[in-house]
Formats: structure tokens, C-alpha cells, sequence
């Protein structure tokens, strides 16, 4: 039994006392409920032995997953209503001469021209990884690229500085990996070793058809180099630790920490001088990144530099070359029989680059104000629950619970679209130059971030378009954000049953609400600062709940011989189970004590079920081992068990002792207090 673990009775039985804390119901009763929807169940299969399939068994059996999909579920069918949308406004524009939304898809639908270019487009990035002469002259070649989004040895971003949140700085991560993890390079097990044969002959394949001679031999030596990269890298779960990645040096200070690799050539050609300190997230994998650059001969780093450009670009050049991308990262990761169609792939592309302008858009035609009231008044009631349960959370001791309030009542949500949009204005679209296109848009953004330094931090900044479903907190701004497309079926309905609201979109919002107090959200005080604030009691009683939750889903195997990984997957089962109690608690406010059966059903069993139905996903198997080894999200059925921890599940559906999901309340997890039993 290891230190983790070591603690796990002594912390579940702190938690069973809390769990049963009943907020008072303090609104009326939701009126107008329509019919609450039960198709898709499978009531062969006890809500106690697998929730998941109780909820969805004949969805999942009667639902393929999509050729060109490496998992199908809720997310796919909101992002594939959100594309069809943005797909009508991107027809429009390309009625408009000069649109640049219209002459970026018609860059990338022009099939006929992206084939006569062939690799002609990316020439001239060749030709210079080709020309330098030296380490340090690639390196300088490696900082130009990054502009156009071409990555190199390091990750580099602008941000909030998380002890310093009144002003933005530069963070250098490790990176440089083409397989997803580490652990592909360095597990000797079965899945891993396959794949690496399979990226040696994509890497092979690439330098071929780029005109390079003996490609086998070239492409072994790039796997070696990455491989040493590998080495050097921090696991996924040691680099989540927002402390731990936080570490701010002078420039002199890593030059020192990293020597042998040109760090002052290197950021003064993207374009970033006269930075007073700068923010290293894994200082001994930078450490371990330049030496293994230093050591390694000029003629592999350029190679690995040529497989970057090929890698990042392949998608816009001549059909070989996408196809050979997607035969490996398609296929081989993911498991995906086919490409998305080229009009999907063009929209998404829009989407990405253009999102501000295409976003406007979207918004006038699919957001209108009454969906957002009525987001809103559920943001209230999440609000309010977590409130609630802070001012109760009986662990908690009374200066760090007044904190945490403190925090909540400064947290901004921001819902649906920013209050300013970019202005592209200064971006060249034009419309037979895809990889010129991209790779102006590229540049145009990395120059929007570049020019962050040193500025306080904008709070009207959204870091995501508001087409893409898929909400985020940012603990450092001390945010929530819900972007438009994630407001829609079955997540939320205006129409729908509050049940279903409150399950799907409600649980949502208590999910991000949690991540902002969640094993790395809650190190950040209601400034947004990176701090030690709770008291070592309220630590440990924290630390006791994480501890058992990791624990819970290391017992998880969704394909045989891989399990769940509990300590990278926390954060997310943290967020998942604090939303999905809080959810419920607004949810039984909202009722006021009332609630009707419908179909047979109570309001509790429809929450739950509605709860399991957000969580719908069929995976292919490539694609799920690839997903455990380097996600930090459970799978959707293991999302859905988080009900096996709230008391009022087991009395919803009469789950007993002997059935497969049953645990003892003494070993249900939870955080902030359930909801009650009864409404």
C-alpha cells in the first residue's frame, strides 16, 4: 500500500457525516415541465450493477460510432450541431467578395490547388532547417517556426503569473514529443511498443515524401532523439501541481539551468527581449531537453525539425501527405477508419482562426437573450448551492471556510460570448493560399500573445471560440466560462425538464465552479494568486477526500489490463463529483420541496438518469487506451459511477449492499455536502 492509499479508511469515514448535509430549499417550484425523455435505457440492467447501462444500455448498443470518428457521444453530436451551423454562416460569407471567412474555406476546400502545390508551400521552412549551420542557427530556425505554429523542443505561452496575477508573463514547458506521452516512448508493454513501430515508419514515410534518401535509418535516429526528450519529461501528474510548476527565473538563470542550448538567440527571434523573468514549468525536463540537444549531431535535429513542419503542416498540403498523417495519428492512435469529410475539417479550420468573426454570428442567430437569462439564473442557483455547502462543510474550519466564500463571491462567469471581439483586420486572407493562410493566422495570434508581456491580464479575454462546446475555468482570473455552443441539447433546453437542465448544463456549471477549488484550483486565493491560504487541518481534510476519490478510480479498468489512472484523472473526478452534488442541491432548491413523477419517474431518478445520458460515449479501443494514458478525464461510463457516492442515489433507485456499484456510506466520497435524500 502506498502513501496515498495509506490514509484511505480514516478519510472515508471523516466523509460519511458531511455527505448528508440538506441546504434548505429556498425557491419556488419550476413550472411547465415538459415530458421527460427515457429513451435510449436498457431497464434489464440494475441501476446498482452499472448505472452507465441502465441509463444508456440501448443507446450503446444500437449507436455505431461514425467511420470517421475515434469516439462518438454527447460532446460530438453538440460539436456536430454547433459545425452545421457554422457551416450555413461560412456558405453565406463565401458569397461576399473579399470575405475573409469565405476565402479561408475556399482555401482549404480548392482540392485542385492544394494537390498541383504539392510540398511547394513549405519549401522555404525546409530550405532554412536545410541551410543552418549549426546548432545554434537551427535553434533560431526553431523560434522563427513557432510563430506559425510549428512546434519545437519547448512549449511557450503568455499568461497570468500566478503569484503575480496583476500582470502577464512568458512560461517555457517541456514539449517536442510526436506521440502523445512518455509513456509511449518508454513502456515496454505491448500497446506502446506497437505504436512506436508504427511512428517509425509514419516518420519514415514523412522524410520520403519530402524527396529524403534512406528514410528507415534517418527516422530511427529522430525517434532515438525524441525518446531522450521522453527521459527528461515530468509525467502528466507531477506536471498538473500548480506549485510544483511554478518556478520563475531570471534569463541569465536558465541559461544556466539548461546550458547548451541558445536560449537568448532563441526567444529574441520570436520576438521576445527585455523580459526581466520568465516562468519554467518543468525546470529538470528543460534541463534534460537542451542537453540532449547539445549531444545530438546537427543532421538528426534537422530531421526532426523537417518531421515537425510535415507534421504540423500535412493536413494543408498534396493528399500523400495528409493521408500519411492520417493513416498514423487517425488509425493507428485513435483507432479511425476514415478521415472527417474535407467540409467539416474546413469549418473547423474557420472556426479556429476566424473564431471571433464567425462567433458574431453564431451568436445573433443561436444565443438569444432568453437562453441566457435562463443560463444565468442556473449560474445563481450553482452559486448559490456551493455557497451553501461551504458555509456547511462541517471539515472545514471557520478562516478557511470564510476564504472560500470570499473566493466564490469574486468569481466571474462569463457566459455565452466575449463583451469585445477581435478585430482581424490586420490578418492577409487570401483565397488559393491555404498554407499561407494558416500560416499568417498563425503568426497574427502568436503576435496577439506575444504582445500580452508584461500588460495586466484582460479580463474580457475568452481563450476559446464560442463555437466550440466546451466549457473551462481559470483559476488564476478566478473564472468560469461557457461559451455559446455549449449551451445547447441535450445539455440544455430551454424546453426541457429541469431535471435534465439541471443534470446536464447545471452539473456542467458545478463542474467548473469546482475545478476553481479542486486539487489545483484551490491553491489560488479570490485575487487569482497562487498561495498556501488553507490551514494544514483543512489540508489534510482535503487531501483525505482526494486520496480516496484517486483510489476509487485506480479500480476502474475500462479495457482489459488498463486501468483508470486516479492521480491524473483527479482533478477532472474532483470536478465531476463536486458539480454533480451541487447540481442536485440547486436543482432541490429549485423545487421547493416539490417536484412531480413523470413517466413513472421521480424528480431525483430523472436527475440521475440525465446525469448518466451527459455522459454517452463509444470508444474505439486504440482510441481508449491512447485517452488513458494521457487524458486527464475519466471515460464517460466511469464519469457516470460518480453517483455511486451521493446518498441520494442509492435511495432514488433502491441500491443495495451486493450490487456492483454499492459502497458503504462510510466509503462515499465527497467534498462540499450532497444534496438530501428527499427534495
Amino acid at each position: 500500500m502506498n502513501s496515498r492509499t495509506r490514509h484511505l479508511t480514516a478519510g472515508l469515514v471523516l466523509l460519511a457525516a458531511a455527505c448528508t448535509a440538506m441546504p434548505t430549499p429556498t425557491k419556488p417550484r419550476l413550472a411547465g415541465e415538459p415530458s421527460f425523455g427515457f429513451d435510449g435505457m436498457d431497464r434489464s440492467v440494475a441501476p446498482g450493477d452499472d448505472f452507465y447501462l441502465h441509463a444508456n444500455g440501448a443507446w450503446q448498443a444500437s449507436t455505431p460510432i461514425p467511420a470517421d470518428r475515434p469516439w462518438f457521444g454527447v460532446t460530438q453530436q453538440m460539436q456536430d450541431s454547433a459545425s452545421e451551423r457554422v457551416r450555413a454562416i461560412v456558405a453565406e460569407a463565401a458569397r461576399v467578395p473579399g470575405s475573409k471567412i469565405g476565402d479561408l474555406y475556399a482555401s482549404f476546400t480548392d482540392e485542385a490547388t492544394v494537390a498541383r502545390r504539392g510540398i511547394t508551400p513549405v519549401v522555404p521552412w525546409l530550405q532554412a532547417i536545410a541551410s543552418a549551420t549549426d546548432h545554434e542557427a537551427l535553434a533560431v530556425v526553431m523560434a522563427q517556426l513557432a510563430r506559425h505554429d510549428i512546434g519545437g523542443l519547448f512549449g511557450v505561452s503568455v499568461g497570468t503569473d500566478d503569484r503575480e496575477p496583476q500582470r502577464n508573463i512568458l512560461t517555457l514547458r517541456q514539449a517536442g514529443l510526436g506521440l502523445p506521452d512518455r509513456e509511449f516512448y518508454l513502456s515496454d508493454e505491448p500497446a506502446p511498443t506497437a505504436t512506436r513501430t508504427a511512428y517509425l515508419d509514419y516518420l519514415a514515410a514523412m522524410l520520403a515524401l519530402a524527396g529524403e534518401a534512406d528514410g528507415a535509418a534517418r527516422a530511427r535516429a529522430v525517434l532515438a532523439f525524441e525518446t531522450a526528450l521522453a527521459r527528461a519529461h515530468w509525467t502528466a501528474v507531477d506536471s498538473r501541481d500548480a506549485v510544483r510548476t511554478y518556478n520563475k527565473r531570471t534569463p541569465a538563470e536558465l541559461e544556466r539551468l539548461a546550458p547548451g542550448f541558445p536560449w537568448y538567440r532563441y526567444l529574441s527571434a520570436m520576438g521576445i527581449e527585455d523580459q526581466a523573468n520568465l516562468l519554467v514549468a518543468q525546470p529538470s525536463a528543460l534541463t534534460g531537453e537542451a542537453e540532449a540537444y547539445r549531444r545530438t549531431p546537427l543532421p538528426v535535429l534537422q530531421d526532426y525539425v523537417r518531421l515537425r513542419v510535415l507534421t504540423s503542416y500535412s493536413r494543408h498540403l498534396s493528399p500523400p501527405f495528409e493521408a500519411t498523417r492520417f493513416a498514423f495519428y487517425g488509425r493507428v492512435l485513435a483507432g479511425t477508419p476514415e478521415p472527417l469529410p474535407r467540409w467539416r475539417r474546413g469549418v473547423m479550420l474557420v472556426g479556429n482562426y476566424l473564431g471571433d468573426l464567425v462567433g458574431q454570428a453564431y451568436v445573433a442567430r443561436h444565443f438569444p437573450p432568453a437562453a441566457e437569462a435562463q443560463v444565468r439564473e442556473l449560474v445563481a442557483d450553482l452559486i448559490a448551492a456551493l455557497d451553501d455547502s461551504l458555509a456547511r462543510a462541517a471539515w472545514m474550519t471557520p478562516q478557511t471556510r470564510d476564504r472560500a466564500r470570499a473566493k466564490l463571491a469574486q468569481t466571474r462567469v462569463k457566459i455565452g460570448y466575449p463583451s469585445e471581439w477581435i478585430d482581424y483586420a490586420g490578418l492577409e486572407i487570401v483565397r488559393d493560399d491555404l498554407v499561407g493562410n494558416v500560416a499568417r493566422a498563425n503568426a497574427f495570434h502568436f503576435a496577439r500573445m506575444v504582445a500580452r508581456l508584461g500588460t495586466p491580464p484582460d479580463p474580457e479575454a475568452w481563450l476559446s471560440p464560442v463555437t466550440v462546446p466546451n466549457a473551462y475555468a481559470s483559476a488564476s482570473a478566478n473564472e468560469i466560462i461557457f461559451p455559446a455552443a455549449v449551451l445547447q441539447p441535450p445539455l440544455f433546453d430551454p424546453s426541457a425538464d429541469p431535471a435534465s437542465n439541471y443534470a446536464g448544463i447545471g452539473a456542467m456549471i458545478g463542474h467548473e465552479l469546482s475545478h476553481l477549488f479542486d486539487d489545483q484550483g484551490r491553491k489560488y486565493d479570490a485575487e487569482g494568486r497562487l498561495g498556501d491560504w488553507w490551514t494544514a487541518e483543512d489540508e489534510r481534510g482535503f487531501q483525505a477526500r482526494e486520496a480516496a476519490l484517486v483510489a476509487q478510480y485506480d479500480g476502474y479498468e475500462p479495457v482489459p489490463g488498463q486501468r483508470v489512472q486516479g492521480a491524473l484523472t483527479v482533478g477532472e473526478n474532483i470536478a465531476d463529483l463536486a458539480g454533480l452534488e451541487l447540481a442536485l442541491a440547486a436543482y432541490h432548491r429549485s423545487l421547493g420541496g416539490g417536484g412531480a413523477t413523470i413517466g413513472g419517474f421521480t424528480p431525483e431518478q430523472r436527475f440521475f438518469l440525465g446525469w448518466a445520458r451527459a455522459w454517452r460515449a463509444k470508444y474505439r479501443d486504440d482510441a481508449l487506451r491512447t485517452l488513458l494514458l494521457s487524458d486527464t478525464h475519466a471515460p464517460g461510463r466511469e464519469r457516470s459511477w460518480t453517483v455511486r457516492n451521493l446518498d441520494a442515489w442509492y435511495a432514488a433507485f433502491a441500491v443495495r449492499p451486493g450490487d456492483r456499484l454499492y459502497l458503504p456510506p462510510s466509503q462515499r466520497v465527497c467534498f462540499w455536502g450532497a444534496a438530501p435524500t428527499s427534495p
